[in-house]
């Protein structure tokens, strides 16, 4: 009999896994959303939501030979996992080998959503889209790179509007290299975007993550801003609570997942986390995907077979590798050693163009 796997999550880490592996064991797929999203393209779907239809796939479409089961993991022990589905039903679920890959929480669904059909999800980009064209006045929440892109996405599509990011700390892309955050910073300013760093945002943020209700928001200086549209472009939270009544001493302050070299969850020979729940020292973003994926797949195709997992993974520490689109025609790339690249063509070729969508559709097998 094939070994049952069963992956809790649909994001990078959870479909790319379970497509390498969904050949050749019983492979079974739990999320709370019926689609997989390239989130990559999130910021040029607020501008072109028909790209939706590349970007965002049916799970039953990008992962044929899986089983999908629609629901949320709110509870794992060592006997399972409980899910609960849309209708508030719970189950039990067994496996021989069990898969955490359940991503971040964020604010509010609008950068990824936790919930909900693929119709709805598309449909939140056309309206979001509608409510941009008719601002004047644009507030963006968060100087990260989703933040950024977002901005550039937005004075290339509507130059000449009034566009704000607000970032708390000394300046945008705190993630990567100085010297490409201000290639970003000189890119914006030249068009039209006011930075505010070292601001915080004090009046309350939407709950939904974006908010098309024009109105006032009041920085920790004493600073208001007026908008027609917020969109909140903060970090998320590891969703790892179902972990909480069994395995709380797994879990770090942040609640990330404490793993060894092989991925696996501490103390457990069978249990595998990845990607952005892990407590990896590295940069929560796809471009490390692909190696933790690599290893997962060895080391399972190993425990399911007998033998010892082969094979471990070293965190990118320190690495601050970044590309960062500025609009469909701009970007800018940091990479070590070389440094900053800042080639139109270039950043048009590595992301800019296609926001990494055909990349990612090839992986699970899809046309480009």
């Amino acid at each position: 009999m094939k070994s049952k796997i069963v992956i809790y999550g649909a994001g990078m880490a959870g479909a790319v896994l379970a497509s390498h592996l969904a050949d050749d064991f019983d492979v079974t797929v739990i999320a709370p959303t019926d689609y997989f999203e390239v989130p990559m393209a999130m910021p040029r779907l607020i501008v072109e939501p028909s790209y939706a239809e590349k970007a965002i796939v049916p799970i039953a479409e990008a992962l044929p030979k899986a089983q999908y089961v629609r629901g949320r993991l709110v509870e794992l022990s060592r006997a399972g996992g409980r899910v609960e589905g849309d209708d508030g039903g719970q189950r039990m679920v067994t496996a021989d080998i069990t898969v955490l890959a359940t991503g971040s929480r964020f604010s509010g669904p609008f950068i990824r959503s936790s919930s909900g059909s693929i119709e709805e999800r598309k449909a939140s980009f056309y309206r979001l889209e509608a409510s941009l064209a008719s601002a004047r006045r644009i507030l963006i929440v968060g100087g990260g790179p989703v933040g950024v892109e977002m901005a550039g996405e937005i004075v290339e599509t509507w130059p000449g509007r009034s566009v704000t990011i607000v970032q708390s700390g000394a300046r945008i892309l705190a993630g990567t290299g100085g010297s490409a955050s201000a290639v970003a910073a000189r890119f914006l300013t030249e068009h039209g975007v006011t930075l505010l760093t070292g601001e915080r945002i004090e009046s309350p943020l939407p709950r939904n993550g974006y908010t098309a209700e024009p109105g006032e928001a009041r920085t920790a200086s004493g600073k208001h801003i007026a908008y027609d549209v917020m969109l909140c472009c903060i970090g998320g939270r590891p969703n790892t609570e179902y972990l909480r009544a069994h395995f709380s001493d797994r879990l770090d302050a942040e609640g990330r997942v404490s793993v060894t070299p092989q991925l696996l969850m501490e103390g457990e020979n069978d249990v595998f986390a990845l990607g952005d729940i892990t407590d990896l020292k590295e940069n929560k973003m796809a471009l490390h995907i692909a190696g933790q994926v690599s290893v997962a797949e060895a080391n399972i195709r190993a425990i399911a077979s007998g033998r010892t997992p082969p094979k471990t993974y070293k965190a990118k520490t320190g690495n601050l590798m970044m590309a960062v689109t500025l609009g469909s025609r701009a970007g800018v790339i940091f990479a070590p050693p070389v440094g900053t690249l800042r080639s139109p063509w270039l950043n048009r070729k590595v992301k800019a163009e296609t926001m990494l969508v055909p990349k990612y559709r090839k992986q699970l097998g899809l046309s480009a």
